[in-house]
C-alpha cells in the first residue's frame, strides 16, 4: 500500500489503519464518534495527502481548464478556489475536484482513486502550445484542520490568514518556518482550512497543530468521522454518489455547471440531457424510524410498495441529528421534497422522506 509522509504521526498516535483507494490510512484514532464530535465542537486533525495535487500553468493554462471543467475558471480571481467538475464525452463524472488559481497559475485536488486517470486526460486533452501539466502530489502532503475552534488554532500559528481567509480563498504564507498555502476549504460542513506543504515538512506542522490545538479540544481525526461529516452536509463520495455513470446534472450539482460559456467536454451531452428531461435525480432522505440505512439499499415508492424507485448511494445514523440520513438516486417524479418513499433495510420497510440538503447546518 502507498503511505503518505505522515504515516509515523498516525502509528505513534495509536490509529487504526486501513486500506483506502490502495493507501494505508488511519479509519480512526480515539473512535469514530467521539472524533465527529469534536469537529462539531471543538476541532479536528485529517491527514488527506492521499489526495491528488495537479498544477496546471503557461499562457493557455485558463482556456484549457475552461474546456476540461464544467465550471467557469474565469471567474476565479487569484487566491480564489472553486468546486467543479471533470466529464468524459458523453456528460459522466470523471472525478469532482477544487480549482485553486495562484499567481503562477492554478492547482487541482482531485480524489485519490482518480489520481491517474485524472492526470492521463489531463495530458491526452492538453493542446501543443503553453500549457504545462505537473503531477506534486508526491512532493505536496496535505492536511485538513477543521471545526469551530480552528481558527484559534491557526491563529496561534500565522494570526494575519486566521483573522482575514475569507471562505474559498486561499493564501501562500508562512506556517512554522514552512512555507506553505492555506485555503479556507473542507469537507466537514464546519470551519476549518486544508494546507498545502512540502512533504519532508508535514510530520512538524502535523505536531505543531497538535501543539496549537492542545487547548482548543483539538483531535486527529480518521476516514470514519470524515465520512459521517461530509454525509451530515451531503458532499458527494466519489464512487459512491457520483461516477462516470452520472451526470452533474443527476447528481444535484448543476450550480458546479456553467453551461453558458463556450464548449467544454461533455457539455453537448449535458444540455441534451437537460432537454429531454432528468430520468433520476440524487435526493436526501431522513428516516421516519430510527434505522441505519447503508449504500446498495433498494428504495421504493410508499404509494406502490412494490415498485423499486431507486437505491441508496451513501447512508448512515447522523450522530448529531440522531436520525439516519442518506443519498441516494430515484426516479425523477419521486424526487421532490416531502416525497414519501421506503427504505429496504434488511428486508423490512422502513419510511423516509426526501428532503432538502444540507441535513445539519453550522450555527
Amino acid at each position: 500500500m502507498k503511505r503518505t509522509p505522515l504515516i509515523e504521526n498516525h502509528r505513534k498516535a495509536g490509529a487504526k489503519l486501513v486500506d483506502f483507494a490502495g493507501w494505508e490510512m488511519p479509519i480512526q484514532y480515539s473512535g469514530v464518534l467521539d472524533e465527529y464530535h469534536a469537529v462539531r465542537t471543538a476541532a479536528g486533525l485529517f491527514d488527506v495527502s492521499h489526495m491528488g495535487r495537479i498544477t496546471v500553468e503557461g499562457r493557455e493554462a485558463t482556456a484549457f481548464l475552461q474546456q476540461i471543467t464544467t465550471n467557469n475558471v474565469e471567474k476565479l480571481a487569484v487566491g480564489a478556489a472553486q468546486y467543479s467538475m471533470v466529464c468524459n464525452p458523453a456528460g459522466g463524472i470523471k472525478d469532482d475536484i477544487f480549482v485553486y488559481r495562484g499567481p503562477r497559475g492554478f492547482m487541482l485536488c482531485v480524489n485519490a482513486s482518480n489520481r491517474d486517470k485524472i492526470v492521463s486526460w489531463l495530458c491526452q486533452r492538453a493542446p501543443q502550445g503553453d500549457v504545462r501539466i505537473s503531477d506534486e502530489s508526491d512532493e505536496v502532503a496535505q492536511i485538513a484542520l477543521q471545526g469551530p475552534h480552528s481558527p484559534a488554532i491557526l491563529k496561534i500559528l500565522n494570526p494575519a490568514v486566521a483573522d482575514t481567509l475569507k471562505p474559498r480563498h486561499w493564501r501562500e504564507t508562512e506556517l512554522l518556518g514552512v512555507r506553505c498555502s492555506v485555503s479556507r476549504t473542507g469537507y466537514t460542513g464546519e470551519v476549518g482550512y486544508e494546507l498545502y506543504l512540502p512533504s519532508s515538512s508535514a510530520g512538524k506542522i502535523w505536531d505543531g497543530l497538535v501543539q496549537a490545538g492542545q487547548g482548543h479540544g483539538v483531535k486527529p481525526c480518521g476516514l470514519g468521522a470524515r465520512d459521517l461529516l461530509r454525509l451530515d452536509v451531503g458532499y458527494l463520495l466519489y464512487g459512491n454518489d457520483i461516477d462516470e455513470d452520472t451526470t452533474p446534472l443527476e447528481a444535484g450539482v448543476e450550480w458546479a455547471v456553467d453551461l453558458t460559456k463556450p464548449d467544454f467536454v461533455g457539455k453537448a451531452a449535458l444540455i441534451l440531457q437537460q432537454e429531454k428531461g432528468l430520468p433520476r435525480k440524487l435526493v436526501a432522505f431522513e428516516l421516519l424510524q430510527k434505522a441505519v440505512p447503508r449504500h446498495g439499499m433498494k428504495m421504493f415508492s410508499e404509494a406502490e410498495r412494490i415498485q423499486e424507485i431507486g437505491i441508496v448511494t451513501s447512508g448512515n445514523l447522523s450522530p448529531k441529528l440522531q436520525k439516519g440520513i442518506g443519498l441516494g438516486y430515484v426516479a425523477i417524479a419521486c424526487s421532490s421534497p416531502g416525497t414519501e418513499v421506503l427504505i429496504d433495510i434488511r428486508g423490512h420497510a422502513h419510511p423516509a422522506k426526501v428532503v432538502r440538503l444540507p441535513f445539519y447546518k453550522r450555527k
